[in-house]
């Protein structure tokens, strides 16, 4: 007999791991922005980043709402939300250490919760 609260918090725990992720990839996009409005308000010149580089930022952005979304969905314990977190969480795999670390951490979760009822 399994235990459907146990079941229910692996998954949980998976969307509130998701949600540490995005809130530390939130820090990661507002420091570069701090940064290049530093730069640009220090010299006398303007210097404009690489034409790739908003275009890499808004996915990164697309990315962290992805994520947040997705916790939000395991959070409130949703069927759909566990192939999208499964997603994000092999995409987290790149971003070593922190986010290889987290992506583990929310691969296993999801896979000890996923049978259930």
């Amino acid at each position: 007999m399994k235990d459907n609260t146990a079941i229910k918090s692996n998954t949980q725990n998976a969307g509130h791991l998701l949600s540490i992720f995005s809130w530390v990839l939130i820090f990661i996009i507002f420091t570069i922005f701090a940064s290049i409005l530093a730069v640009d308000t220090m010299s006398d010149e303007i210097e404009k980043p690489n034409s790739d580089f908003w275009p890499i930022m808004m996915a990164f952005v697309g990315y962290v709402v992805l994520c947040l979304w997705a916790a939000r969905g395991l959070r409130l314990h949703q069927q759909w939300a566990r192939y999208v977190a499964g997603f994000l969480a092999v995409l987290a795999l790149i971003a070593f250490p922190v986010g290889t670390v987290l992506g583990l951490f929310v691969l296993s979760y999801l896979k000890k919760g996923w049978h259930e009822q």
